[in-house]
């Protein structure tokens, strides 16, 4: 059996994970690897393994050796293609040569599908042999690379403490820059609440039931995790886009949007790329798309999704398609620039917006040993990631919204609130919102949404600065606080 991750304590500490709360139980989901074939290798999946031409039969006879070293549960497309779609792409690999350039690839033909196409998951019997695995398969010339599948986790700090009341006030994050995004300042314009623009959370459980959330939010893909923990994450994110506004319980930034939700567990494993890809698919030009999970990378630190690069693959793919993508940046104060990560996602763009933490206007935190303040509003608060590729900024701690009890409890959780919810799982969402409010904005007043492109560029250009803090400078990068009021004049 896998082994489970331990579970996070339930009292606020730092760790080399960066600064971690939970508990996030995971079930026993199997380790597994994925194995990206070199462009010019006529190389594909079956069942059981590798198949060639005979002209690139000695590379797949070679991988197959590889296979049998190890009990193989399930061979298969990362991106959920089947045998004769991933079959396709042999032709255009044997026309290639050795390490093409993107010039060269761009004039073969080669789109989304065919780099897809080479991504193969292979889930050995033992998770235990998956490391070993991932080694071998990357000593053959026939590998570009083969790596571990990360393990996601919310990327959220939470705390407890125990007719529903009006928690409206407690959003500041509604109000007006430069404390908040100015949410509640555009909702007059025609629609800015999102209207006629889909929201897809993908992570790993919802209580759609909550008595504050739109009725009937469908799954749309993946399983759920059967996690209280992971339950109550995702609920507080759904709960801070489209709480629905009423005399009780809290109201979303963007709560006329439509929201979907899609489980980033599929086929027994997490896969993140194929969740992308599976959502983007029901999803069309202006709808939005957020990440709100990190993993741990390696420096044993979390951070952001698209590090792996199936996952940047399938993020490239989606922007592609004219849908936002909106991705935590993770809590594991990490630094982007460092050496380690060079050639890797974190220092590419990927079209995604990346989302950084910073300090609330209610800087002043209560750590359950009294009040401390920890630095100035709009800096980088301390767990959250940095670098060039995070874009914005939103609130990562003290964020009003719905589950977990600490404001609200009870013997249901469907009438559960939180005003601690925390990391940069709560600032992502802040900024889908606001994302989602554009994109309304520009279908009401000019008849079709902006690209993924120019939504970043506005909230870039028209947000409140980021400002320095002790031991976090600017070059921390972390970007400006979303200000919908100005973001709206260039819509």
């Amino acid at each position: 059996m896998t082994k489970k991750p331990t579970a996070l304590s339930t009292q606020q500490k730092g760790s080399k994970a960066g600064f971690t709360q939970g508990p996030f139980e995971t079930p026993d989901i199997p380790d597994y690897v994925v194995a990206e074939l070199r462009y010019e290798k006529p190389i594909a999946f079956n069942k059981s393994g590798f198949a060639a031409p005979a002209a690139a039969a000695a590379d797949a006879n070679r991988l197959n050796d590889v296979l049998g070293r190890f009990g193989i549960a399930a061979v298969r497309s990362q991106f959920g293609m089947p045998v004769s779609e991933a079959r396709k792409r042999l032709g255009l690999a044997a026309a290639l040569p050795d390490s093409p350039s993107a010039k060269v690839l761009k004039a073969k033909g080669a789109d989304a599908e065919f780099r897809q196409s080479g991504f193969v998951q292979i889930v050995p019997k033992k998770s235990a042999d998956a490391r070993k695995l991932a080694a071998a398969l990357n000593k053959d010339k026939a590998v570009w690379k083969a790596y571990v599948a990360p393990r996601p986790e919310p990327a959220a700090l939470n705390g407890s403490a125990v007719g529903t009341r009006l928690f409206e006030p407690a959003q500041g994050y509604l109000y007006s820059a430069p404390d908040g995004i100015g949410a509640a300042d555009v909702w007059g314009l025609a629609g800015a609440k999102g209207k006629g623009v889909t929201i897809c959370d993908i992570e790993g459980a919802w209580n759609t039931k909550h008595e504050d959330l739109p009725a009937g939010i469908p799954l749309i893909g993946g399983t759920m995790i059967a996690d209280l923990g992971w339950r109550n994450h995702g609920t507080a994110v759904l709960g801070e886009m489209v709480s629905v506004p009423s005399d009780k319980g809290c109201v979303g930034i963007s709560h006329e949007a439509k929201p979907v939700v899609h489980s980033a567990v599929i086929g027994g494993v997490f896969n993140l790329a194929q969740a992308l890809i599976n959502a983007s698919n029901q999803l069309k030009k202006g709808d939005v798309i957020l990440i709100e999970l990190h993993a741990i990378g390696p420096n044993n630190k979390y951070v952001a999704m698209q590090y792996w690069p199936d996952i940047f693959s399938a993020i490239v793919a989606v922007t592609a398609k004219g849908i936002t993508v909106v991705e935590a940046a993770g809590n594991g104060n990490e630094d982007f620039e460092l050496p380690i990560f060079n050639n890797t996602g974190l220092q590419k763009d990927s079209g995604a917006i990346v989302v950084g933490a910073g300090i609330p206007p209610a800087n002043f935190f209560d750590f359950g040993s009294g009040y401390q303040k920890i630095g100035v509003p709009r800096s980088r608060i301390w767990f959250s990631n940095h670098g060039k590729i995070v874009n914005v900024h939103g609130w990562g701690w003290h964020v009003t919204t719905l589950a977990y009890g600490d404001l609200q409890g009870g013997a249901s959780e469907n009438r559960w609130y939180t005003l601690r919810f925390s990391g940069t799982s709560s600032a992502s969402p802040i900024v889908t919102g606001a994302v989602a409010c554009l994109q309304g904005r520009a279908k009401a007043k000019n008849g079709a949404p902006m690209s993924p492109a120019k939504v970043r560029q506005i909230l870039m250009a028209t947000g409140t600065p980021q400002v320095p803090g002790p031991g976090v400078p600017l070059i921390q990068r972390i970007g400006p606080l979303p200000n919908l009021a100005k973001a709206m004049t260039l819509v």
